[in-house]
């Protein structure tokens, strides 16, 4: 029947009621069935009349604490290092001891899952999210919830260690704040001297204070003197790290933007005080009255609102710096033109109008101060929303941070199970591709030595009992056993050798897989004598290990190991599962040597003897085998004893 599968009774129970299910009536279909029940599985797909495959989630648990990648990646390693594959298997009723997480990445593939039964769905604390909008969860959050981070009145963050952050991070873009308040200090400068008749106070005020601007303008560009640094005298080198000291260090940044803000402040008034006409009120006549040049006042009051204007040129200025700076300056630039100077507005009127009183818009002493607070209203706004936006920037780049360091982390993690899978230099031909189905990666390898190390004594050892565990106990000491065979391979001295797989109680591993192509025929002989040499070293060490594990463990264990070398065919085989492997008779010869050989022994081929002596190791004749496949060859067992591996 299509769409169905057939099972027995005893599977239904492992179902949990999951799946509908209907009478299989096994018995018809075959008759070693009779006697039992069995059942169909109903398609739920079917019975849904749904067409397409559900979309694929990843799930993420609630609360799991955000940290540095360098952190993130040193649990990861250390969670490897002390796993136990079978410990959970040993008590099936017992609950996990940490919250399941999925991890957001298309290299670490994950099965689809089915739409009635969502990750985590026992697990409250577990969240589903698509993948579709996972790359923009947190960006959106923070600027959703962006209010609920910051004071409505201060912009300040409600968390002080954010605050703190923001404070004390470094600001970039000082030089071009610096660059701007001087150009409306030269401004300035330009406007007081085309209409000051008295030149004298104003070069001598403007005098002392531009050395100043000019002084601290280029303390702000010093960063681009970096590049020069190592070719500047020793005692000349600090001059580089002016501008970066200024731009990271938050109480000397706020004295320079201070210092030049007030400077600015001052100078849009100053020279106004040395003016004639103090007294103008008493003067009465008309030529007199023009003699005193009262059309400037209102260009010192342009000055007052550019010199405001400096004010928010600045950013990540704090804004209740820089409201007081504008307070101070509105509250000084009023007292001036609406109490000190209104004498002069009074004779310029009177200069103007006569004896005719003018309107509101036309009274410079009003204007003034019309014009000073609304420039002080329009500067407040400017820097609140300035403050905003540099704020809601600091949390999207703190969110992007956060999201590239745990980026990184994955990829590193996607690195190390790939290379847990393959070989590193096979693992660094797929890194960053997408290989399909029908692309493979060969490579011919033409000295190649392999070797097969098997526990014989291990199917004897296995048992299904209560005792057990009902075989768990036998696989964990095996896995035991293969994890200390593959520690051995993070020793320098065996980087040339490469696990292939293990093939239930039988270690498989080869040499010389990852040397490049020589083209010298003596490197050539020279490089696989280097193999064969590392290759009978580490079958030595794994004989020893098991020694030290049966030393442990109370066992009496052999090794049986064959080695044979010679030309091979490597290759990865399966897209999604890649399965590295190796292939050829020189392959087939190793694994002979193995199943035919004896325990504690290290069995080899005439070739492959002859290659053991070169290297330094002696050989004892076996004599003629009968290899299934081979006919009869004659083979050699290394002698061990004269090497004893140091741990």
């Amino acid at each position: 029947m299509d769409r169905r599968v057939h099972i027995t009774e005893d599977t239904l129970k492992h179902l949990n009621g999951e799946y509908q299910v209907e009478e299989g009536d096994g018995g018809s279909r075959d008759p070693l069935l009779t006697g039992r029940k069995t059942y169909l599985v109903i398609d739920p797909h079917t019975q849904r009349n749904i067409s397409r495959r559900p979309k694929q989630s990843n799930t993420l648990a609630l609360g799991e604490s955000r940290q540095r990648a360098s952190v993130r990646m040193s649990q990861y390693l250390q969670s490897w290092r002390t796993i136990h594959p079978f410990a959970d298997l040993s008590n099936p009723d017992a609950a996990p001891s940490k919250k399941p997480i999925i991890h957001t990445s298309s290299a670490m593939s994950q099965s689809q899952l089915s739409a009635d039964r969502p990750p985590c769905q026992n697990n409250p604390n577990c969240l589903v999210v698509d993948n579709g909008v996972r790359g923009s969860l947190d960006t959106i959050d923070t600027a959703g919830r962006r209010l609920k981070k910051l004071n409505c009145l201060t912009l300040m963050f409600n968390d002080l260690s954010l605050e703190r952050q923001f404070r004390f991070s470094e600001v970039k873009g000082l030089h071009q704040s610096m660059t701007c308040l001087a150009l409306i200090f030269v401004t300035m400068f330009a406007v007081q001297m085309l209409v000051s008749t008295n030149n004298f106070e104003m070069a001598v005020s403007y005098g002392a204070t531009f050395p100043v601007m000019v002084l601290l303008l280029s303390i702000a560009f010093t960063g681009y003197l970096e590049k020069w640094r190592p070719k500047m005298p020793v005692g000349f080198q600090w001059i580089s790290g002016l501008s970066r000291g200024v731009s990271t260090r938050a109480a000397l940044r706020l004295f320079v933007v201070t210092l030049c803000v007030l400077i600015t402040l001052l100078m849009g008034v100053l020279n106004l005080y040395f003016l004639p006409g103090k007294n103008c009120t008493v003067i009465t006549n008309t030529t007199e009255l023009e003699g005193l040049k009262l059309y400037t006042l209102p260009y010192y009051l342009y000055c007052c609102l550019l010199a405001m204007l400096g004010v928010i040129v600045f950013v990540r200025t704090c804004l209740s710096m820089k409201a007081l700076l504008l307070t101070l300056a509105v509250v000084v630039y009023l007292a001036l033109f609406l109490h000190v100077y209104a004498p002069r507005s009074r004779c310029l009127i009177e200069l103007l109008y006569n004896d005719t009183k003018p309107g509101v818009l036309k009274d410079p002493q009003i204007m003034s101060g019309v014009w000073l607070v609304i420039f002080y209203i329009i500067c407040l706004i400017l820097a609140r929303q300035d403050e905003l936006s540099c704020r809601v920037d600091f949390l999207l780049e703190r969110c992007f941070h956060t999201e590239r360091e745990e980026m990184e982390t994955m990829e590193n993690v996607n690195k190390l199970l790939l290379q847990n899978v393959l070989p590193l230099h096979v693992a660094a031909c797929f890194m960053g591709k997408t290989i399909r189905n029908q692309d493979l990666y060969s490579q011919s390898c033409d000295s190649v030595c392999v070797m097969f190390a098997s526990v014989p004594q291990f199917k004897e050892f296995y048992s299904e009992s209560s005792a057990n565990n009902d075989g768990l106990e036998c696989l964990r000491f095996l896995n035991e056993i293969i994890s200390d065979f593959d520690e051995i391979l993070s020793k320098p001295k065996f980087c040339s050798v490469e696990k292939i797989k293990t093939i239930g109680s039988t270690y498989m591993a080869a040499a010389g897989l990852t040397h490049s192509p020589v083209e010298d025929e003596t490197k050539k002989v020279e490089m696989s004598y280097s193999h064969v040499r590392s290759m009978v070293d580490f079958a030595i060490t794994l004989m020893g290990r098991l020694e030290l594990i049966n030393t442990h463990s109370f066992n009496s264990f052999k090794l049986r190991i064959g080695i044979n070398h010679g030309p091979v065919i490597a290759g990865v085989i399966g897209a999604n599962k890649p399965q590295y492997d190796i292939w050829g008779n020189s392959v087939n010869v190793a694994s002979r040597m193995d199943s035919t050989g004896v325990l504690d022994k290290i069995q080899v081929t005439e070739e492959t003897a002859q290659m053991v002596e070169s290297v330094g190791f002696s050989v004892t004749l076996r004599g003629v085998v009968n290899v299934k496949g081979k006919g009869e060859l004659t083979t050699y067992f290394v002698n061990t004893d004269q090497s004893s591996p140091q741990f």
